[in-house]
């Protein structure tokens, strides 16, 4: 896929554009990495293929996903508007690859250097950092307010949305990672979901049968 591909990036007025897809390199995202990990300096990902999950981690916690970045965004944009970290930082705020795929890569410093040079670049980025915090305030409430069930349906929705395409390779411990639960609570909200024909699975392959179905299932009772 071409940089085009993502929505971000389609915002910006052709000259940045340019300028942007000058900077940027194609790379492959693989599920489950660790997005930074091996990065000598803070880069931000243009996402045309992969998704990536914001997943808070900390020793001798469960895990837990409080967003998810798709195609219409860019992974590490908060490197643009403070000081990158050094290498390896610790943070419990993870950038961790949901859906396996395409990306373009750019350096943070490169990228802040265009945004003080153009301002529609730089309201872009504020403007996509705030519908991140409204995003990530979403999916906590989310987490303090649906039961198992509706938390599992509302993840699904929204991945099946973030990847654009209701063919998903979800394993049930992979889930149970995202949503912060045992693995045995995900087969049995899972085992309820496929009952009420709203979606299929069979070794980590998921296909969703009915998305505004699911969505309605996301739903407080």
């Amino acid at each position: 896929m071409s940089l085009t591909h993502n929505g971000l990036f389609k915002q910006l007025p052709v000259e940045v554009q340019t300028l942007v897809q000058a900077a940027c390199e194609p790379v492959t995202l693989k599920a489950g990495q660790l997005l930074g990990r091996l990065d000598t300096q803070a880069r931000v990902y243009f996402l045309s293929g992969a998704t990536v999950a914001l997943v808070v981690e900390e020793p001798g916690h469960k895990s837990l996903a409080v967003g998810l970045l798709g195609a219409d965004d860019a992974a590490g944009l908060g490197h643009v508007v403070q000081d990158p970290p050094p290498p390896n930082s610790p943070s419990a705020l993870k950038l961790r690859v949901q859906t396996s795929g395409s990306a373009w890569a750019m350096s943070a410093i490169t990228l802040r250097e265009l945004a003080l040079q153009h301002p529609a670049l730089l309201a872009l980025i504020s403007r996509n950092l705030w519908q991140l915090v409204t995003h990530v305030a979403t999916v906590a409430a989310c987490v303090q307010t649906l039961d198992i069930h509706a938390r599992l349906a509302a993840w699904l929705a929204l991945s099946a949305q973030k990847a654009r395409t209701t063919e998903l390779h979800l394993t049930h411990e992979h889930l149970a990672h995202m949503l912060g639960v045992r693995r045995v609570s995900i087969t049995l909200a899972a085992g309820e979901l496929r009952e009420q024909g709203l979606l299929h699975y069979s070794r980590g392959q998921l296909r969703i049968l009915d998305l505004p179905g699911l969505i309605r299932a996301s739903k407080p009772a």
